[in-house]
């Protein structure tokens, strides 16, 4: 792999942006491989053949951090954890032999990978810290404005409460000015009322007494005590009591004060203001992580247990049909391999390798695998699943088959099965179910037997995309 081929690829977002510590996360991730000694050393090998051609797959995309991933992963594998497996000293030796040739080789390209991230995450580092200050600076600048719009409307707010205020306070004083005054003129006109009734009283009095008086002399008299008494109150003889006087205007003013007009709590408006800085924070430490050798975790820009998207072209399963017809005549089975490259991110099926097989009623095994191995590398493709056919039976995935289809989706959780019934016409593309993987992990059994199918074991992929353009190479190994 030259490092010409190490193009620029748009980094994938970290928690971090301190460069140290985002290649320490793609280490950690990397290194999370486990080996199951029940599945054959042979299993693992084919796994780290696919892992270093989907690492190259990757340079080439420019995809820096997911090669770097599958290289560190196909280090550890091979290093640290393949050693360990019980079977792994009986291993062909020159399988062995070329693996550890192959691993001499990752060293270190993936240093060079190792190197450019760091020297990107840097860049990114000063792209990133220079975006916080300019939007620190932006913050401030928005947070002054705010402040102050805040503080002048507080002002006209003030303002306007104290023109209401002295509006309010004047519609009183008018209203009780004018109250005062009806008042006054009730108090004067009981007043008079009360000079007339004395006058009269007085009249009387005078006439019945029969002094000898004139009655010019007492007239004059009379009005002489009326001009007198004008605007003063005369006592009423014949009361114990004396009237009050009327009442003062600022008696009818002291209940403003405790009626005024408020000014509103600026407190309540400063507490209505958002902080922009309130960012909910996401707690990634509880965010389980998948063990698949050939999985890349939140770094292949894919969220928890989403797939990859499988490109399959529609022509491929008339093409296979074509291929096994002479099996299916017979009523044998017969199977194929799904190869394909990676582009923009898809899977492409791009090439359906029929090996050499044997095949019965109910099953078909691959021989010289070997085979498949050299085509793959010779044009650099990678696994993406197998396909079958059920001449007599309907399309879907037996016990055998199940078991069958375990180590391709446990090295690369993207893995299809597709099953082909030619009888029922019909065709499906499916894949374990997480528990199917848990089930079928831990079974031991042989052959065909039965499996609880509440909760499923198997269902129908959702991340298959058929593309009618598409064309599929067939290389049949049989001839």
């Amino acid at each position: 792999m030259s490092s010409s081929k190490l193009r620029h690829q748009t980094s994938i977002s970290s928690s971090s942006v301190d460069p140290n510590e985002r290649i320490k996360l793609l280490i950690e991730f990397g290194s999370k491989v486990e080996v199951d000694n029940t599945l054959a050393v042979k299993l693992y090998l084919r796994s780290g053949r696919e892992m270093l051609r989907m690492a190259n797959m990757f340079c080439d995309d420019g995809q820096l951090e997911s090669a770097f991933i599958l290289y560190y992963k196909f280090i550890i594998l091979f290093v640290e954890k393949l050693p360990l497996h019980q079977d792994y000293k009986h291993a062909p030796p020159e399988d062995i032999a070329e693996f550890k040739r192959k691993v001499k080789k990752v060293f270190p390209i993936a240093e060079i990978i190792k190197a450019k991230l760091k020297d990107r995450y840097a860049e990114e580092e000063k792209v990133y810290l220079a975006d916080q200050k300019r939007l620190k600076e932006e913050r401030e600048k928005a947070d002054a404005i705010r402040k102050k719009a805040l503080e002048e409307q507080e002002k006209q707010d003030a303002a306007l409460a104290k023109k209401l205020q002295e509006e309010e306070e004047a519609e009183v004083r008018t209203e009780q000015e004018e109250k005062y005054l009806k008042l006054r003129i009730q108090e004067e006109e009981k007043l008079k009322e009360k000079e007339r009734r004395k006058q009269e009283e007085l009249g009387d009095g005078i006439a019945g007494a029969g002094s000898g008086m004139s009655v010019q002399v007492v007239a004059a008299h009379a009005v002489a005590d009326t001009h007198e008494s004008v605007g003063r109150v005369v006592p009423n003889d014949k009361d114990d009591a004396t009237l009050p006087p009327p009442p003062s205007y600022s008696e009818y003013l002291s209940d403003i004060s405790t009626d005024r007009p408020q000014i509103p709590d600026r407190e309540l408006k400063k507490k209505l203001v958002l902080n922009d800085n309130n960012v909910p924070i996401v707690d990634r430490s509880c965010k389980p992580n998948t063990d698949h050798h050939l999985s890349l975790g939140e770094f292949g820009g894919l969220g928890f247990g989403q797939l990859r998207t499988i490109v399959v072209p529609s022509i491929l399963m008339s093409k296979f049909l074509t291929a096994a017809e002479i099996n299916t005549v017979s009523e044998a089975e017969t199977m194929g391999i799904l190869c394909g490259k990676m582009a923009q991110g898809k899977f492409h099926v791009t090439t359906l390798f029929i090996p050499k097989q044997k095949g019965g009623h109910d099953s078909c095994d691959m021989e010289n695998e070997e085979e498949l191995i050299f085509y793959q590398d010779e044009k650099n493709l990678i696994t993406l699943g197998w396909i079958h056919t059920h001449p007599t039976q309907t399309a879907f995935l037996s016990s055998v088959d199940l078991h069958s289809h375990f180590p391709w989706q446990k090295m690369m959780p993207e893995a299809i099965a597709i099953v082909c019934s030619p009888k029922f016409q019909e065709n499906g593309i499916f894949k374990l179910t997480d528990h199917g993987l848990n089930v079928i992990g831990s079974c031991k059994e042989k052959g065909f037997h039965p499996h609880s199918k509440d909760p499923p074991l198997f269902e129908i992929c959702n991340h298959v995309e058929i593309s009618l353009s598409d064309s599929v190479i067939v290389e049949d190994r049989r001839k």
